[in-house]
């Protein structure tokens, strides 16, 4: 081989190493690229379902509270129901006593309202043991 050829050789072998090089460096940039876009991705996705659940679970609560207020005041009614059943039933006259149609049909409606009384502290309740409910209240009180 004479000085030329090698010359020509070694230029050409640089030249293969150099496009080899490049086209590596170009890979890994690409890759880094695709890493990226990736990662901002899963990113973004993570934020927005965490936003979204935090608002639900909020929502949940704010309803929730307003079914206690609801609850309660239906409670305090039934209750002041009650009452005034029992503070007529106290002075009804003697001959009303006697009366056993109308004696079992105010027995009658004193235990329809303290069933529905029960079922409603039953209902509050079920939605005090509501995650994040005690927290609610705290806001509105």
């Amino acid at each position: 081989m004479s000085l030329p050829e090698t010359n020509l050789a070694e230029t050409q072998l640089k030249r293969k190493r150099k496009v080899k090089i490049k086209r590596i460096l170009i890979n890994i940039f690409v890759f880094i690229i695709s890493v990226a876009v990736w990662c901002s991705a899963v990113y973004y996705g993570y934020t927005y379902a965490k936003d979204y659940i935090d608002t639900a679970i909020k929502n949940v609560q704010q309803q929730n509270a307003v079914n206690i207020q609801q609850l309660n005041e239906r409670i305090d009614l039934m209750t002041k129901e009650i009452n005034n059943l029992r503070e007529a039933i106290e002075n009804a006259d003697s001959s009303l006593s006697y009366s056993t149609k109308v004696q079992k049909r105010i027995d009658g409606k004193l235990k329809e309202l303290d069933d529905r009384l029960e079922e409603l502290k039953n209902s509050l309740e079920v939605l005090k043991e509501a995650p994040g409910i005690k927290e609610a209240e705290n806001v509105q009180d």
